[in-house]
């Protein structure tokens, strides 16, 4: 009888202690959430095959982009203004919703705007990006296997 008591005892800690974990979320699982927060500018946009040619901003020409705490976004291309509200879960970015001004604009901005076109889910309608932090300053947004932006915080 005491060692059917004992087992019980057992069963229930294991038990406890799978519900508690699975109720925690780890450091890994959020800290690309809190990476993206502040002043971005877009230096780089691969979107073509892996060793396809990049392009840069031309001589003064900036794409920036500002992620707040509120799950919000803005940001600036040379002719444009662009804003709306964002997620993220583990790794990923969702963009939930977004509005632009419709000036026509550089081959660079309309190459950035391409890209949220590109990574749009057809199920969800969100663009989906994986957040891939390079360095404290430096992190790409990839989307369809190879293709990513490069953004530099400010």
């Amino acid at each position: 009888m005491l060692s059917m008591k004992t087992g019980f005892l057992n069963l229930l800690v294991v038990l406890l202690t799978a519900l508690l974990s699975l109720g925690c979320s780890t450091d890994s699982e959020d800290i690309n959430n809190t990476e993206i927060l502040g002043e971005w500018n877009v230096v780089a946009i691969h979107n073509s095959s892996p060793s396809g040619p990049t392009l840069g901003p031309n001589s003064g020409e900036v794409i920036s982009i500002r992620f707040g705490q509120n799950r919000d976004f803005s940001g600036t291309t040379s002719a444009n203004s662009f804003g709306g509200q964002y997620d993220t879960s583990r790794t990923l970015l969702f963009i939930e919703e977004m509005t632009t001004t419709e000036v026509a604009d550089t081959t660079y901005g309309q190459a950035f705007y391409e890209a949220f076109n590109e990574s749009r889910n057809t199920e969800t309608k969100f663009s989906e990006f994986e957040i891939k932090v390079q360095d404290e300053n430096t992190i790409h947004l990839e989307y369809q296997s190879f293709k990513f932006l490069t953004l530099q915080k400010q």
